[in-house]
C-alpha cells in the first residue's frame, strides 16, 4: 500500500539534531548508494558497522536461499533506522503514526524500534511491503514469517560484528537450514530474557510455537 510522505515531528527533530537538511520528500525510493549514505548519517557511530554487516549478511543469505537481494539489502540498511531514539521518543513516534500499543510495547518501549523503523521505512523512504514487514519483525519474529523476514531476523543476530556463545552455530545453520537458525535465535533470546528477568514478547512466543508446529 502506498502512502503520502509523512515525516513525523520526532524524526524531523532528530534529523535536525544530526545536521540532516534534506527534504523528506527526497528520501523516497533512493538508489542504493544514496540510501546507504543517508542511513549512516542517521545512525549512532557505534551502530554503523552492525548495520552494514547486517546488510551484507542479508544479501548473502538472500542469494543463498533465493530471496530478492535488493529487498534484503534495503531492509538490512534500514532495520535500525530509529534505533538511536530513546524509549520516550519511541513512544512519542508511535503515537505520531497513530499506533495503539499493546501492554508489552508500552512497558518495553526500547523494543519499539522495529515497529517505528518499519513505519519510517514505509512513510519516509517509500519502501515496499516486503522490506517494511521484514524490518517490522526483525527483533521479535512472528508466526509464519516470510523468507525475507527470516533472513533479516537471522542476519541481524549473526552478522560478523556479533560475538557471543553460540553465534558460530547460528552462522552455520543460517546457510544450512534457515528455519533452524531462526528457531535457535529465538531460543537464545528467550533464554537471555529469562536470565535477565525480563518478559518475552508475545510475538516471539508465537514464532517459536509456529516453528515447533511446523516441525
Amino acid at each position: 500500500m502506498e502512502y503520502d510522505v509523512f515525516c513525523p515531528p520526532t524524526m524531523a527533530a532528530y534529523m535536525e539534531q544530526t545536521g540532516f537538511c534534506e527534504n523528506c520528500a527526497e528520501l523516497r525510493q533512493l538508489p542504493m548508494e544514496k540510501l546507504e549514505q543517508v542511513v549512516i548519517r542517521l545512525l549512532k557511530p557505534n551502530r554503523i558497522a552492525h548495520v552494514l554487516g547486517c546488510r551484507d549478511t542479508a544479501v548473502a543469505l538472500a542469494r543463498h536461499w533465493g530471496a530478492d537481494e535488493t529487498d534484503a539489502a534495503r531492509a538490512g540498511l534500514l532495520h535500525d533506522i530509529t534505533k538511536a531514539l530513546d524509549g520516550p521518543r519511541q513512544l512519542t513516534l508511535a503515537g505520531e503514526y497513530g499506533i495503539i500499543l499493546n501492554a508489552f510495547q508500552q512497558k518495553y518501549p526500547k523494543t519499539l524500534h522495529a515497529l517505528t523503523g518499519s513505519l519510517v521505512a514505509q512513510r519516509m523512504f517509500g519502501e515496499n511491503t516486503a522490506v517494511v514487514e521484514a524490518i517490522r519483525h526483525h527483533t521479535t519474529g512472528k508466526a509464519d514469517m516470510s523468507l525475507l523476514e527470516k533472513i533479516i531476523y537471522v542476519a541481524d543476530y549473526m552478522e560478523p560484528n556479533r560475538d557471543f556463545p553460540g553465534v558460530e552455530e547460528l552462522r552455520r545453520l543460517a546457510f544450512a537450514d534457515i528455519d533452524a537458525a531462526l528457531k535457535l535465535g529465538l531460543m537464545m533470546t528467550l533464554k537471555l530474557l529469562n536470565q535477565q528477568g525480563s518478559e518475552v514478547s508475545p510475538e516471539s512466543r508465537e514464532a517459536l510455537a509456529w516453528l515447533e508446529k511446523k516441525g
